[in-house]
């Protein structure tokens, strides 16, 4: 256990919550510092998220004075998350332990908008990137790796490229799903318990999936070793931006991702951000997110320079964009 965690008596509220989610296992509640430059001050953002329709728990959003990152706090330990994620979580949102075909279709169809969007930006760029570009030099099949990539259908198009492609995903039924269905290369693991081989990948993907997963430090020092010396990582974040939209935040997410901390998270674990962007670059269906793609360098930065902690905590901004959001705590008042 991380001593640095802070375990707090498990409130009514939290057990409630737990019942609504159809789980029943011990719960342990922990305050955490900031995942990003491990600040302990952090002031409430909202107090109040969704579980299920009209259901709400008081699982605080909290955003870091020095940096700016927003993250679920006080939240509970990994065994919870790794059982929700396992058997509980996609068949509460589809209400299925199995993708249904319009799902299949909308990630295959994803994929290949992606595909698209990161040949263009390499083209419109003169970028030599490993996989898109003629310049990039590889002697070898381009590779692929996908976390959280649930039944896999992300990464046909690249697979039809022929890219060799493996993804990870905690759900063992979209996992058989994507293996028996589609012929893909996936395993059922949790993101912080990969074992990928050292500088193999030249393109990583996380698309939304590293605002649920436990120990998100834990999962791009596992992305970053696995990584070639010039491989690629692109990050989707879509929490913030999604919960904005729709008035409310999730409880599904343990933080909400925008482009500067997704780039801090880049600089701390050995990328460089080549670009950022809100154009949809994974087709219209999934909105409010945002994009960042990084190239690996030689060197992580373990800690956050100081002109990038000084940008990066705008509170006053970040809670007018929450304006309109359900349990947004308003300038001034401290939950």
């Amino acid at each position: 256990m991380n001593p640095a965690l802070q375990h707090l008596p498990s409130p009514m509220g939290h057990r409630q919550y737990a019942q609504q989610l159809g789980l029943d296992c011990p719960l342990h509640v922990q305050r955490v510092p900031c995942e990003l430059c491990g600040g302990e001050e952090q002031t409430v953002l909202v107090d109040t998220v969704q579980t299920l329709p009209g259901q709400w728990a008081n699982l605080p959003v909290v955003a870091c004075p020095q940096c700016g990152h927003v993250q679920q706090n006080p939240r509970f330990e990994r065994a919870f998350y790794d059982h929700y994620y396992a058997q509980q979580y996609r068949v509460l949102q589809f209400g299925h332990n199995s993708p249904e075909q319009d799902f299949l279709k909308d990630q295959v169809r994803r994929g290949q908008h992606l595909y698209h969007s990161l040949n263009q930006w390499c083209l419109q760029n003169q970028a030599a990137l490993p996989g898109f570009s003629a310049n990039s030099k590889l002697q070898r099949p381009p590779r692929l790796l996908d976390v959280g990539c649930s039944a896999g259908g992300l990464m046909l198009a690249f697979h039809k490229q022929g890219w060799q492609v493996y993804g990870t995903d905690p759900d063992q039924g979209y996992v058989r799903h994507g293996r028996e269905r589609l012929g893909l290369s996936i395993e059922a693991v949790a993101a912080e318990d990969m074992v990928l081989p050292s500088e193999y990948f030249d393109l990583i993907i996380i698309t939304g999936s590293l605002e649920h997963v436990y120990d998100i430090n834990q999962v791009l020092q596992h992305c970053r070793r696995a990584s070639t010396a010039q491989g690629l990582l692109l990050v989707e974040g879509r929490a913030w931006g999604y919960g904005i939209l729709n008035a409310h935040f999730s409880h599904n997410h343990r933080r909400y991702l925008r482009a500067d901390t997704i780039a801090g998270f880049m600089h701390k674990h050995g990328w460089q951000p080549a670009v950022s962007t809100e154009q949809p670059w994974c087709g219209p269906t999934r909105p409010g997110g945002v994009y960042v793609l990084g190239q690996a360098i030689r060197q992580a930065a373990p800690t956050l320079d100081a002109g990038y902690l000084s940008t990066g905590a705008d509170l006053v901004a970040l809670r007018a964009a929450l304006q309109g959001v359900q349990g947004a705590v308003p300038l001034g008042v401290e939950a």
